[in-house]
């Protein structure tokens, strides 16, 4: 991916409802990879992944918007680092890779 993750991450958690944000890079016949967000919430939040997919297409470049997910939590290491290869592997085990361009549903 010619997207750098952190880049991707910086810009999401500039929105005002988002407390973290992991960017992996998911398979993508067009481009070959392209970045899907796993990001954190504040509590009662009301924002949906296609808004903060909207938002994001407002301050990057097309090919850099990520799809995004909402999760409640982050998986994280002992030590308070997320475990970007869990999410990696959910994207891969969840198909996010046959939704490109759009936002995924959450999970079950």
């Amino acid at each position: 991916m010619s997207v750098f993750p952190a880049e991707v991450e910086t810009l999401l958690a500039r929105h005002p409802d988002v407390i973290a944000a992991a960017v992996v890079a998911v398979a993508d016949a067009e481009l070959g990879q392209r970045p899907h967000a796993y990001v954190r919430t504040v509590a009662g939040s009301a924002v949906t992944a296609r808004e903060l997919r909207a938002w994001a297409a407002g301050a990057m470049a097309t090919y850099k918007v990520p799809a995004v997910e909402i999760l409640d939590e982050l998986p994280l290491t002992a030590t308070g680092k997320i475990k970007k290869t869990e999410l990696a592997e959910r994207a891969m085990a969840t198909g996010a890779s046959a939704r490109p361009g759009g936002p995924t549903p959450p999970a079950p």
